[in-house]
């Protein structure tokens, strides 16, 4: 199937009423998508506009400086992966860190694209909703990584089984009973 056929197919699933949650999501994704490439490309306009008044300081006779590129450069660009910054924070006046950084935010797309939207795709999950929740999702508000919560989701039968053994345990507990390391030592 060609990439033309797969965009008609998934417009063709977000357009039916079954899951109109879903096409909101493709919707909110999109948008941060969109937003998050066009302030990358606003920062690299400003790099290279700071590269050119470099080059033309230094053509004046001035000290040569090193020009760093920032994500944040605008201070708008939202939700850049830490990783990636943390790439681009070894040397943001050299090009090749700041090439590499762009590497792997598309390898972190890339990844969200195999492991995330294939994966709720094969398992019919909502894949629009866990993408845009694993790619823009609210880890800052919840302080959690949102993966782990993706992997709650995935293995929800298994936790909750885990979690029903607990509360099945702790009804079951008797409080009137003494543990050993509870009851006091007899002194003679």
């Amino acid at each position: 199937m060609s990439i033309k056929d797969e965009i008609v197919n998934e417009k063709n699933q977000l357009i039916s009423v079954k899951r109109p949650f879903e096409t909101a999501a493709a919707l909110l994704f999109l948008i941060f998508f969109v937003q998050q490439m066009f302030y990358i490309f606003l920062n690299f306009i400003e790099y290279f506009r700071q590269i050119g008044v470099r080059n033309d300081f230094v053509a004046s006779g001035g000290t040569s400086y090193g020009v760093n590129f920032s994500y944040n450069m605008n201070g708008s660009t939202p939700n850049i992966p830490l990783f990636v910054s943390r790439i681009l924070g070894v040397d943001p006046s050299k090009f090749f860190w700041v090439f590499v950084s762009l590497l792997f935010l598309a390898l972190w797309y890339f990844l969200i694209y195999i492991l995330v939207w294939n994966y709720s795709n094969k398992h019919s999950y909502a894949k629009c909703n866990w993408t845009a929740l694993i790619a823009f999702g609210p880890g800052t508000i919840f302080l959690v990584p949102v993966y782990l919560w993706y992997a709650i989701y995935v293995f929800r039968p298994h936790v909750f089984r885990f979690v029903r053994k607990g509360v099945d345990e702790f009804k079951e507990y008797d409080g009137k009973y003494q543990f050993e390391d509870e009851q006091e030592d007899a002194i003679n």
